[in-house]
């Protein structure tokens, strides 16, 4: 099923594919700041950020340190939280409260030292493995496709019946539309008319 709701509210999940932890570096498009986390789910994690975090965030340059545990997650995050302390700066502003993570902000210059630091920090595991964060949203949005279109095709009903109001609805399928096109992927490939209605909703 379609996780919307759950992602906007912020709620941390096993991703649906396996229960790696990731540690992320995740740098603004404006080059003033990257942010440093670890979690089970980037994709949760960075849509708690921002709704439309394919705008907000570099997702090209972000990288995601694959880990098989928590513990070593939480503990490379803390080596790099503590290598670059010297560079903290501000949260952006238009960071939501709910989503937290308002300490672990740094200053873009020194982005190339934690790309380098993080490699440096990749054990010597099979399962180990420095991914593209883009190329793992990607990926993640691919294996939810089938079930964000049955959830889009609802949520466009609602809107078209005025059950839904702008914020929690139409912004809400426009935010998620616009994330897939931004990906590249396709929705409602085989069904045009249905593609419309939906587009037409947002």
């Amino acid at each position: 099923m379609f996780e919307a709701p759950e992602l906007a509210a912020g709620r941390e999940l096993p991703s649906s594919h396996d229960r790696a932890w990731f540690v992320y570096l995740l740098p603004l498009t404006d080059c003033t700041a990257f942010k440093v986390g670890f979690s089970c789910n980037p994709l949760q994690r960075i849509y708690g950020f921002s709704r439309r975090y394919y705008e907000r965030f570099d997702l090209h340059q972000a990288l995601l340190l694959r880990l098989g545990e928590c513990e070593q997650a939480r503990a490379i995050e803390a080596l790099l939280k503590a290598d670059l302390a010297a560079y903290r700066t501000d949260a952006p502003p238009w960071l939501p409260r709910a989503a937290g993570g308002y300490t672990e902000w740094f200053s873009a210059v020194h982005f190339v030292h934690a790309q380098a630091r993080l490699q440096a920090a990749l054990p010597d595991q099979d399962s180990a493995q420095v991914l593209s964060a883009f190329d793992q949203i990607h990926a993640e949005l691919g294996r939810r496709c089938t079930d964000f279109e049955s959830w889009a095709w609802r949520l466009a009903q609602q809107v078209r019946d005025a059950r839904a109001v702008y914020g929690t609805g139409r912004g809400s399928l426009r935010d998620w539309i616009d994330a897939y096109r931004f990906f590249g992927i396709p929705v409602f490939a085989d069904d045009p008319a249905a593609r419309q209605f939906v587009l037409a909703a947002r």
